[in-house]
């Protein structure tokens, strides 16, 4: 399959292809770029070439690109026609950043489900409604049509969906339950996730937690969040004094003047609990233990 490039602005090679090759999705079209199936003028290109008007671009589309094999797999807890309810392991993105990233959530469902890169409404997000950051473990549920994607998406816009999680935190908290109610703000220098205590600024975030067990050093915590913003949980525990155990960018004052690290633990932060109404408004409820790398470590602390 040939395209000729006629635009006079530039624009970058994956973009180019994922306009003209719908039915692809943009993380495959890098796979197929890194894996040599598209030629510009005759040559290799790389992922990021931009474009000039004139330029002759060549898709090989009677191969295809290796078939990936994945460091981490999610596991299915339960699959219907609707819906997939599944274990993601820590250690697994989502799906692909501006980087590129080919070891994803999403090349993952891609490659069992071929049907689902039709379904959402962004073709690097296939059936994805909810994320949870890379090195989280928890309980995800992903659409498998078009019908069942609008309907999570609308209870998650609507914040009728209950999402629950289990963490490690260090210290003991002074409250047994509270709410935590403030606005989430990028730093534009560290480009973490900073709660506006004073300013109004920043995208409102809610967060509920209640004390589950404690221990000398550290308090186990269930967590509710009414809304989902990018590391709302753990930005908002850092604001009151309380970093998450093996978190490594979230780390209060005391903790970084220790220079105190954890290396025989991930991040303690863990979805257990997930709950939604099918199209039938029966609500569908599921619960996850924790990992084994978790429960062992518990068994570690006082």
């Amino acid at each position: 399959m040939e395209f000729i490039y006629k635009q006079e602005t530039k624009e970058r090679l994956d973009k180019f292809l994922q306009a003209q090759l719908p039915d692809i999705t943009r993380s495959q079209i890098k796979k197929m770029i890194l894996a040599g199936l598209v030629m510009v003028n005759d040559q290799p290109s790389s992922v990021h070439h931009w474009l000039k008007n004139g330029d002759k671009i060549l898709y090989d589309n009677d191969q295809k690109p290796k078939k990936v094999k994945f460091d981490f797999e999610p596991k299915i807890i339960e699959q219907n026609e609707n819906y997939l309810i599944i274990d993601k392991p820590a250690g697994l993105l989502v799906h692909p950043t501006d980087r590129g990233e080919t070891n994803t959530l999403a090349d993952w469902l891609v490659a069992k489900f071929p049907d689902i890169r039709k379904i959402g409404e962004e073709p690097m997000r296939p059936g994805i409604v909810h994320r949870l950051d890379k090195d989280v473990s928890g309980l995800m549920v992903v659409a498998l049509n078009q019908d069942y994607f609008d309907l999570l998406k609308k209870q998650f816009q609507e914040r009728t969906i209950q999402k629950e999680y289990l963490t490690l935190v260090h210290g003991a908290l002074l409250e047994e339950e509270g709410e935590i109610n403030t606005p989430l703000e990028r730093n534009k220098e560290t480009g973490l996730m900073r709660a506006q205590t004073v300013h109004a600024s920043g995208k409102k975030a809610i967060t509920l937690y209640k004390v589950e067990k404690k221990f000398i050093k550290y308090t186990l915590v269930k967590v509710h969040i009414k809304t989902g913003r990018t590391h709302q949980i753990r930005a908002h525990l850092y604001s009151i004094g309380h970093s998450i155990v093996g978190d490594t960018l979230y780390r209060t004052k005391d903790l970084r003047k220790k220079k105190k690290t954890i290396n025989d633990v991930r991040i303690f932060l863990h979805a257990y609990y997930l709950k939604f109404q099918d199209h039938e408004n029966d609500w569908q409820e599921y619960t996850l233990p924790l990992p084994i790398i978790l429960k062992n470590f518990l068994t570690t602390i006082k």
